[in-house]
């Protein structure tokens, strides 16, 4: 039985936990009374429309119900060509979750995101409550939560808000075995997160290099490089079994042993002397003689964008730099650029009232007054997050450990993003580790530049 003085101790720490579980079982609740209120409409991909209820559309929500219905009409082994072309990951999670209903399988599917969403960001914020960054928790976990950006997602058809609560939880299970330094645990921890990532990159596999990245970090920084061999090995396995599962089903449905074959296209849109590393409609300019199956063809065009990167440093330069704004760039204004006109933030986004209010709130929102404030969210956003980096870099320990899982999970979205297209919603996924790092910042200007850290090697 616990002392008195132990309790004591347990009694603030238990306190905070409860308060970030109220608070994300009422946001859940809110939720629930907008997936229940959302009104439903015709959506269609070519001659075929579909009617969706209990959630939104998100970015490419007519690919994915395409990719579903065909799944559904035809089972796991569909021959529908976008179900080859773009990973079928996604669509065959709404297939799976049909089992408990085909009629309201959307808003099953709005009501599982959102409920994961809520568990992400307790889990995520208790662990940070459990380090010398405790102060700091309770504004991480509300940066979080209430982002609407980030938070909304969960209730739109599309992968952004399951990576992004998978990339919590992941993040949050390594904190956690770093605070308990218990070798008996480890090897459950490291399942659940490899299995975790498995699922994140079965619905969009450029998050596997995050995954692999992030969980050698953890072992070798744990164990060492030579004591953590076989736990690297059985990661690894477990981590690919889950694309490679995809693999397997475009085998089986159409002879290609391919994820998808539109990593290709996705590098040329963003390639070339004519591209400007966003979306632009255009002529495919780098040179690149294809022959063969789908599989092959995509294979090669990502060869030769390899080479034209290789042989034309300026360009490179100035597209990765094109890319890296459009990363960053806000969701709405004159330098957003991207694929998020859904954003559900959208629907009560003030810029998006202003601009469609009148002529003169147009020109205020796209004019040289909305570009200044553009760039000022941008900067600042980007400032606030290598300053909470740099905040945490300097106490050494966990938290220089912590911060540097975070920026793992930051970093390699970007650097992912340069060889592709510069997108901001390539950000959602991200934006838990982007959003703990900035309130790090925030909360340490607030404090005149100390940041307030809980002492005690306890916690260390």
């Amino acid at each position: 039985m616990a002392s008195k003085s132990k309790r004591a101790r347990m009694a603030p720490q238990q306190n905070l936990q409860r308060k970030f579980m109220y608070w994300a079982v009422a946001v859940l609740l809110i939720k629930l009374a907008i997936i229940f209120r959302i009104q439903g409409m015709n959506a269609g991909y070519g001659d075929r429309v579909y009617f969706v209820d209990g959630a939104w559309l998100g970015a490419d929500g007519e690919n994915y119900l395409t990719g579903y219905y065909a799944l559904l009409k035809d089972g796991i082994f569909s021959t529908e060509g976008l179900l080859n072309y773009w990973p079928a990951g996604y669509p065959l999670v709404i297939f799976f979750l049909s089992i408990l209903g085909k009629s309201w399988v959307l808003t099953t599917l709005s009501i599982v995101q959102s409920a994961i969403f809520s568990f992400a960001a307790y889990f995520f914020a208790t662990q940070i409550s459990k380090t010398r960054l405790k102060k700091f928790s309770f504004l991480v976990f509300i940066l979080i939560i209430f982002n609407p950006t980030l938070s909304l997602n969960s209730i739109a058809v599309g992968y952004e808000s399951l990576t992004a609560s998978g990339l919590l939880i992941v993040v949050g299970l390594i904190i956690k075995d770093f605070i308990e330094k218990d070798d008996k645990k480890l090897f459950k921890y490291l399942v659940i997160s490899s299995v975790i990532v498995g699922l994140l990159s079965f619905m969009q596999p450029r998050l596997i290099v995050t995954g692999i990245v992030l969980n050698l970090f953890w072992l070798i920084t744990r164990k060492g490089v030579k004591a953590s061999a076989i736990l690297v090995v059985i990661t690894l396995i477990i981590m690919l079994f889950f694309p490679a599962t995809l693999i397997y089903r475009n085998h089986k449905a159409t002879g290609a042993n391919s994820i998808s074959t539109n990593l290709g296209v996705t590098m040329a849109i963003g390639s070339g002397n004519g591209a400007t590393g966003g979306y632009k409609k255009r002529t495919q300019d780098v040179p690149c003689e294809t022959s063969g199956t789908a599989v092959q063809k995509d294979n090669q065009l990502v060869k030769c964008i390899l080479k034209w990167y290789a042989t034309n440093p300026k360009e490179t330069v100035r597209l990765f730099w094109n890319k890296t704004i459009y990363f960053w760039s806000p969701w709405t204004g004159p330098l957003a650029n991207g694929t998020m006109a859904r954003n559900p933030w959208v629907k009560f986004s003030p810029t998006i009232s202003i601009a469609s209010a009148s002529h003169d709130g147009y020109l205020l929102v796209t004019g040289i007054f909305g570009k200044l404030i553009s760039w000022l969210w941008l900067l600042g956003g980007l400032a606030l997050l290598l300053y909470g980096y740099l905040i945490l870099w300097r106490q050494n320990n966990l938290e220089r450990f912590i911060a540097n899982l975070a920026m793992v999970v930051i970093v390699s979205n970007w650097l992912i993003s340069l060889m592709t297209i510069g997108d901001h919603r390539f950000r959602v996924p991200i934006m838990g580790m982007s959003l703990f790092l900035q309130a790090i910042g925030l909360r340490t200007l607030f404090k005149g530049g100390k940041a307030p850290m809980v002492e005690g090697t306890a916690l260390r």
